[in-house]
Protein backbone atom coordinates (compact mmCIF):
# COMPACT_ATOMS: atom_id res chain seq x y z
CA UNK A 1 0.00 0.00 0.00
CA UNK A 2 2.55 2.28 1.15
CA UNK A 3 4.33 2.02 -2.29
CA UNK A 4 1.25 2.11 -4.47
CA UNK A 5 0.60 5.69 -2.60
CA UNK A 6 4.18 6.75 -3.51
CA UNK A 7 4.13 5.80 -6.64
CA UNK A 8 0.63 7.74 -7.26
CA UNK A 9 2.39 10.18 -5.83
CA UNK A 10 5.19 10.36 -8.52
CA UNK A 11 2.57 10.04 -11.08
CA UNK A 12 1.11 12.93 -9.81
CA UNK A 13 4.22 15.33 -9.72
CA UNK A 14 5.45 14.20 -13.31
CA UNK A 15 1.90 14.19 -14.84
CA UNK A 16 1.31 18.22 -13.42
CA UNK A 17 5.28 19.10 -14.81
CA UNK A 18 4.32 17.31 -18.33
CA UNK A 19 0.75 19.43 -18.52
CA UNK A 20 2.94 22.37 -17.58
CA UNK A 21 4.84 22.03 -20.09
CA UNK A 22 2.53 21.28 -22.85
CA UNK A 23 0.41 24.17 -21.49
CA UNK A 24 3.06 26.69 -21.50
CA UNK A 25 5.36 25.78 -24.60
CA UNK A 26 2.05 26.17 -26.68
CA UNK A 27 0.31 28.66 -24.69
CA UNK A 28 -3.09 26.56 -24.49
CA UNK A 29 -3.89 29.03 -21.90
CA UNK A 30 -4.22 33.39 -21.77
CA UNK A 31 -1.96 35.24 -19.38
CA UNK A 32 -4.38 37.09 -16.82
CA UNK A 33 -3.33 40.59 -15.56
CA UNK A 34 -3.63 40.81 -12.38
CA UNK A 35 -5.94 44.14 -11.26
CA UNK A 36 -6.23 46.35 -7.95
CA UNK A 37 -9.19 49.01 -7.56
CA UNK A 38 -7.88 52.26 -7.30
CA UNK A 39 -9.02 55.03 -4.48
CA UNK A 40 -12.47 55.71 -6.58
CA UNK A 41 -13.63 52.57 -7.26
CA UNK A 42 -12.35 51.88 -10.94
CA UNK A 43 -10.32 48.51 -11.42
CA UNK A 44 -7.12 48.80 -13.36
CA UNK A 45 -4.35 46.65 -13.99
CA UNK A 46 -1.19 46.53 -11.96
CA UNK A 47 1.74 48.51 -14.19
CA UNK A 48 4.46 46.61 -15.82
CA UNK A 49 2.96 43.21 -16.58
CA UNK A 50 3.45 41.37 -19.43
CA UNK A 51 2.43 38.15 -20.89
CA UNK A 52 0.32 36.25 -24.13
CA UNK A 53 -3.30 35.74 -24.70
CA UNK A 54 -3.75 32.10 -25.49
CA UNK A 55 -2.16 31.01 -28.82
CA UNK A 56 -0.81 34.74 -29.41
CA UNK A 57 2.63 35.50 -30.85
CA UNK A 58 2.77 38.89 -29.44
CA UNK A 59 2.77 39.64 -25.74
CA UNK A 60 0.45 42.26 -24.42
CA UNK A 61 1.91 44.87 -21.99
CA UNK A 62 0.19 46.88 -18.93
CA UNK A 63 1.04 50.25 -19.85
CA UNK A 64 2.06 52.69 -16.88
CA UNK A 65 -1.75 54.25 -16.52
CA UNK A 66 -3.26 50.58 -15.90
CA UNK A 67 -4.00 49.90 -18.90
CA UNK A 68 -3.47 47.86 -22.20
CA UNK A 69 -3.32 49.06 -25.40
CA UNK A 70 -2.48 52.08 -27.01
CA UNK A 71 -0.90 55.03 -24.64
CA UNK A 72 1.16 57.25 -26.53
CA UNK A 73 0.03 60.76 -26.53
CA UNK A 74 1.73 62.77 -29.13
CA UNK A 75 0.57 66.67 -28.82
CA UNK A 76 -1.55 66.41 -31.71
CA UNK A 77 -4.32 69.10 -31.96
CA UNK A 78 -6.67 67.08 -30.68
CA UNK A 79 -7.11 64.02 -28.12
CA UNK A 80 -9.88 61.46 -27.49
CA UNK A 81 -9.99 58.20 -25.15
CA UNK A 82 -11.10 54.74 -26.61
CA UNK A 83 -13.09 52.92 -23.51
CA UNK A 84 -14.87 49.63 -23.70
CA UNK A 85 -14.30 46.14 -22.02
CA UNK A 86 -12.51 42.88 -23.61
CA UNK A 87 -13.02 44.43 -27.37
CA UNK A 88 -11.23 47.34 -26.60
CA UNK A 89 -8.73 45.50 -24.26
CA UNK A 90 -8.83 43.38 -27.22
CA UNK A 91 -6.12 40.79 -26.00
CA UNK A 92 -6.83 38.26 -28.37
CA UNK A 93 -5.35 40.11 -31.32
CA UNK A 94 -1.98 42.09 -32.50
CA UNK A 95 -1.90 45.63 -30.73
CA UNK A 96 -2.15 46.92 -34.64
CA UNK A 97 -5.69 45.84 -34.92
CA UNK A 98 -6.97 47.80 -31.68
CA UNK A 99 -9.16 50.78 -32.28
CA UNK A 100 -6.96 53.13 -30.76
CA UNK A 101 -3.83 52.04 -33.07
CA UNK A 102 -6.51 52.36 -36.06
CA UNK A 103 -7.96 55.60 -35.41
CA UNK A 104 -4.52 56.90 -35.11
CA UNK A 105 -3.34 56.07 -38.31
CA UNK A 106 -6.45 57.10 -40.06
CA UNK A 107 -6.76 60.74 -38.40
CA UNK A 108 -3.59 62.57 -38.15
CA UNK A 109 -4.91 65.51 -35.90
CA UNK A 110 -6.21 63.41 -33.37
CA UNK A 111 -4.18 61.72 -30.01
CA UNK A 112 -6.26 58.19 -29.23
CA UNK A 113 -5.73 56.65 -25.40
CA UNK A 114 -7.27 53.36 -24.72
CA UNK A 115 -8.60 52.45 -21.54
CA UNK A 116 -10.31 48.77 -21.85
CA UNK A 117 -10.93 45.97 -19.21
CA UNK A 118 -12.90 42.85 -19.29
CA UNK A 119 -15.99 43.48 -17.40
CA UNK A 120 -16.52 47.07 -18.21
CA UNK A 121 -19.84 48.26 -17.67
CA UNK A 122 -21.10 51.26 -19.32
CA UNK A 123 -21.66 53.17 -15.48
CA UNK A 124 -18.22 52.19 -15.03
CA UNK A 125 -16.69 53.58 -18.10
CA UNK A 126 -18.49 56.94 -17.88
CA UNK A 127 -16.88 56.93 -14.18
CA UNK A 128 -12.91 56.46 -16.12
CA UNK A 129 -14.15 59.54 -18.29
CA UNK A 130 -13.89 61.85 -14.93
CA UNK A 131 -10.88 59.46 -13.91
CA UNK A 132 -8.56 60.20 -16.86
CA UNK A 133 -9.77 63.83 -17.17
CA UNK A 134 -6.20 64.85 -16.24
CA UNK A 135 -4.98 63.99 -19.48
CA UNK A 136 -7.23 66.87 -21.32
CA UNK A 137 -9.30 64.79 -23.40
CA UNK A 138 -11.30 66.70 -25.90
CA UNK A 139 -13.74 63.86 -26.37
CA UNK A 140 -14.51 60.53 -24.33
CA UNK A 141 -15.37 57.46 -27.45
CA UNK A 142 -17.35 54.65 -25.17
CA UNK A 143 -18.13 51.56 -26.83
CA UNK A 144 -21.12 50.05 -25.50
CA UNK A 145 -23.46 47.01 -26.68
CA UNK A 146 -27.14 45.65 -24.79
CA UNK A 147 -24.83 44.09 -22.08
CA UNK A 148 -22.59 46.79 -21.03
CA UNK A 149 -26.43 48.45 -20.33
CA UNK A 150 -27.91 45.57 -18.58
CA UNK A 151 -24.79 44.75 -16.85
CA UNK A 152 -24.83 48.61 -15.24
CA UNK A 153 -28.32 48.37 -13.25
CA UNK A 154 -27.49 46.36 -9.99
CA UNK A 155 -31.21 45.33 -9.76
CA UNK A 156 -30.87 43.08 -12.61
CA UNK A 157 -28.18 41.23 -11.02
CA UNK A 158 -25.51 42.25 -8.41
CA UNK A 159 -22.25 41.50 -10.50
CA UNK A 160 -19.81 41.80 -7.36
CA UNK A 161 -17.03 42.14 -9.64
CA UNK A 162 -18.43 45.36 -11.70
CA UNK A 163 -19.37 48.55 -11.33
CA UNK A 164 -22.86 48.90 -10.63
CA UNK A 165 -25.70 51.72 -10.57
CA UNK A 166 -28.63 51.27 -7.87
CA UNK A 167 -31.33 52.73 -9.04
CA UNK A 168 -32.94 52.95 -5.57
CA UNK A 169 -30.40 54.46 -3.93
CA UNK A 170 -29.09 56.61 -6.71
CA UNK A 171 -25.60 55.82 -6.27
CA UNK A 172 -22.62 53.86 -7.74
CA UNK A 173 -21.50 50.33 -6.30
CA UNK A 174 -18.00 49.67 -6.62
CA UNK A 175 -16.85 46.31 -7.87
CA UNK A 176 -15.08 43.85 -5.97
CA UNK A 177 -12.00 41.46 -6.37
CA UNK A 178 -13.02 38.23 -5.64
CA UNK A 179 -9.95 36.08 -3.88
CA UNK A 180 -6.94 37.92 -5.71
CA UNK A 181 -4.54 35.69 -3.96
CA UNK A 182 -6.00 32.18 -4.86
CA UNK A 183 -6.75 33.52 -8.66
CA UNK A 184 -3.30 34.25 -8.49
CA UNK A 185 -1.75 31.12 -7.71
CA UNK A 186 -4.43 29.49 -10.42
CA UNK A 187 -3.42 31.79 -12.87
CA UNK A 188 0.30 31.12 -12.77
CA UNK A 189 -0.09 27.51 -12.44
CA UNK A 190 -0.88 26.87 -16.42
CA UNK A 191 -2.06 23.59 -16.46
CA UNK A 192 -4.17 23.69 -13.06
CA UNK A 193 -5.79 27.13 -15.10
CA UNK A 194 -6.05 24.87 -18.27
CA UNK A 195 -8.12 22.32 -16.67
CA UNK A 196 -10.17 24.81 -14.59
CA UNK A 197 -11.06 26.64 -18.05
CA UNK A 198 -12.05 23.61 -19.91
CA UNK A 199 -14.39 22.26 -17.35
CA UNK A 200 -15.72 25.04 -15.42
CA UNK A 201 -17.73 23.14 -12.93
CA UNK A 202 -17.52 25.67 -10.04
CA UNK A 203 -17.79 29.39 -12.21
CA UNK A 204 -20.51 31.31 -10.51
CA UNK A 205 -22.94 33.36 -13.68
CA UNK A 206 -20.94 36.59 -12.73
CA UNK A 207 -17.54 35.15 -13.96
CA UNK A 208 -18.67 33.11 -17.28
CA UNK A 209 -17.51 34.10 -20.82
CA UNK A 210 -18.83 37.93 -21.22
CA UNK A 211 -18.88 37.95 -24.66
CA UNK A 212 -20.79 34.48 -24.97
CA UNK A 213 -23.22 35.64 -22.87
CA UNK A 214 -23.76 39.08 -24.49
CA UNK A 215 -24.03 36.89 -27.66
CA UNK A 216 -26.82 35.11 -26.66
CA UNK A 217 -29.11 37.88 -24.90
CA UNK A 218 -32.58 38.02 -26.77
CA UNK A 219 -34.47 39.51 -24.41
CA UNK A 220 -35.55 43.07 -24.46
CA UNK A 221 -33.75 44.92 -22.20
CA UNK A 222 -34.63 48.40 -22.12
CA UNK A 223 -36.94 49.97 -19.25
CA UNK A 224 -37.57 53.54 -19.98
CA UNK A 225 -37.68 54.04 -16.17
CA UNK A 226 -34.91 52.66 -15.13
CA UNK A 227 -32.74 54.37 -18.19
CA UNK A 228 -33.88 57.96 -17.50
CA UNK A 229 -32.78 57.42 -13.40
CA UNK A 230 -28.97 56.22 -15.08
CA UNK A 231 -28.86 59.30 -17.45
CA UNK A 232 -30.06 61.96 -14.65
CA UNK A 233 -27.06 60.15 -13.07
CA UNK A 234 -24.50 60.55 -15.67
CA UNK A 235 -25.85 63.95 -16.35
CA UNK A 236 -25.63 65.51 -12.74
CA UNK A 237 -21.71 63.30 -12.60
CA UNK A 238 -20.36 63.26 -15.94
CA UNK A 239 -19.23 65.84 -18.92
CA UNK A 240 -21.46 64.47 -21.43
CA UNK A 241 -20.77 67.35 -23.82
CA UNK A 242 -17.01 64.90 -23.74
CA UNK A 243 -18.95 61.85 -24.74
CA UNK A 244 -19.38 59.63 -28.22
CA UNK A 245 -21.83 56.30 -27.76
CA UNK A 246 -20.13 53.90 -29.69
CA UNK A 247 -22.72 51.68 -30.58
CA UNK A 248 -21.76 47.82 -31.35
CA UNK A 249 -23.82 46.18 -34.13
CA UNK A 250 -27.08 44.88 -33.32
CA UNK A 251 -27.63 47.10 -29.93
CA UNK A 252 -30.98 47.41 -29.32
CA UNK A 253 -32.64 50.35 -31.48
CA UNK A 254 -34.91 51.36 -28.08
CA UNK A 255 -31.67 52.07 -26.37
CA UNK A 256 -29.87 53.62 -29.12
CA UNK A 257 -32.94 55.84 -29.86
CA UNK A 258 -33.41 56.91 -26.16
CA UNK A 259 -29.33 58.60 -25.84
CA UNK A 260 -29.88 59.67 -29.63
CA UNK A 261 -33.32 61.98 -28.01
CA UNK A 262 -31.33 63.05 -25.05
CA UNK A 263 -29.39 64.53 -27.32
CA UNK A 264 -25.86 62.94 -27.04
CA UNK A 265 -23.63 62.06 -29.91
CA UNK A 266 -23.71 58.44 -31.07
CA UNK A 267 -21.77 56.73 -33.13
CA UNK A 268 -24.04 53.42 -34.76
CA UNK A 269 -21.29 50.55 -36.05
CA UNK A 270 -23.13 48.30 -38.62
CA UNK A 271 -22.00 44.61 -39.82
CA UNK A 272 -22.03 43.62 -43.70
CA UNK A 273 -24.69 40.54 -43.37
CA UNK A 274 -21.91 38.66 -45.73
CA UNK A 275 -19.05 39.21 -43.43
CA UNK A 276 -18.68 38.19 -39.57
CA UNK A 277 -16.80 40.64 -37.71
CA UNK A 278 -16.31 37.70 -35.15
CA UNK A 279 -13.01 36.37 -33.95
CA UNK A 280 -14.23 32.42 -34.70
CA UNK A 281 -17.12 30.81 -34.31
CA UNK A 282 -16.90 30.62 -30.80
CA UNK A 283 -15.58 33.68 -29.62
CA UNK A 284 -17.87 36.92 -30.23
CA UNK A 285 -14.86 39.25 -30.12
CA UNK A 286 -13.89 41.42 -33.13
CA UNK A 287 -10.95 40.12 -35.39
CA UNK A 288 -8.52 42.51 -37.22
CA UNK A 289 -11.13 42.65 -39.84
CA UNK A 290 -14.00 43.50 -37.29
CA UNK A 291 -11.96 46.14 -35.85
CA UNK A 292 -10.69 47.81 -39.58
CA UNK A 293 -14.33 47.88 -40.22
CA UNK A 294 -15.08 49.46 -37.24
CA UNK A 295 -12.59 51.82 -36.95
CA UNK A 296 -13.71 52.78 -40.76
CA UNK A 297 -17.05 53.97 -39.74
CA UNK A 298 -15.91 55.33 -36.85
CA UNK A 299 -13.15 57.68 -38.84
CA UNK A 300 -16.28 58.66 -41.14
CA UNK A 301 -18.37 59.86 -38.86
CA UNK A 302 -15.80 62.29 -36.48
CA UNK A 303 -15.00 64.02 -39.67
CA UNK A 304 -18.74 64.60 -40.43
CA UNK A 305 -18.86 65.41 -36.15
CA UNK A 306 -16.14 67.78 -37.17
CA UNK A 307 -14.03 67.13 -34.31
Amino acid sequence: MKKFIIRFIVFLIVGYAVGEIIVRSNKLTSDIPQRYVDDYGVQKYIPGQTGYYKGAKVPWTVNKFGWIGVSHLNNRPKRMSVIGDSYIENLMNSITCNQGYLLQNSNKNIDFFEAGRSGITFIEAMEITKRIDSLNFDKHLIYVSNGDFEESFSDTFRYEDRMQFDTEKNTLLPGNLKSPGLKKILYNTKFLYYLYSRFPLFVSKQNKGEVQEKATVKKEIFNAERFNKLFIYCQDNYDLDTIVLVFHPNTSDKIINFFSSKGMNTIILQEKANKTWDLSAGDGHWSCYGHEEASKQITLALKAFNF
